[in-house]
């Protein structure tokens, strides 16, 4: 499950969020940017939801994510970037 193991694919994901903070993206864009599968990418949109790390805006006729301003404050948010800098050469 999500919350016990970090991917590749979830850092990727992540780090769409951290280079661009500010920024609401759908999933199609997360999709595009991460270079991930459009399930993969609902998969960890939903994830990173739940542990808090992101915030979610309804638009019609979807949803639009960004990293929440709490983001820092949530444990989740710090496994994910531990992962990513493991992950680095």
């Amino acid at each position: 499950m999500t919350g016990k193991r970090i991917s590749a694919e979830q850092v990727k994901v992540m780090a769409v969020f951290t280079t661009e903070p500010h920024g609401w993206f759908d999933s199609n864009a997360i999709q595009r940017k991460a270079e991930v599968s459009s399930s993969s990418a609902t998969h960890f949109l939903l994830a990173l939801l739940k542990f808090g790390v992101l915030e979610r805006l309804e638009v019609f006729p979807g949803y639009l994510y960004r990293l929440s301003p709490k983001a820092e404050a949530q444990p989740y948010f710090h496994r994910v970037q531990e992962a990513a800098a493991a992950m680095k050469p």
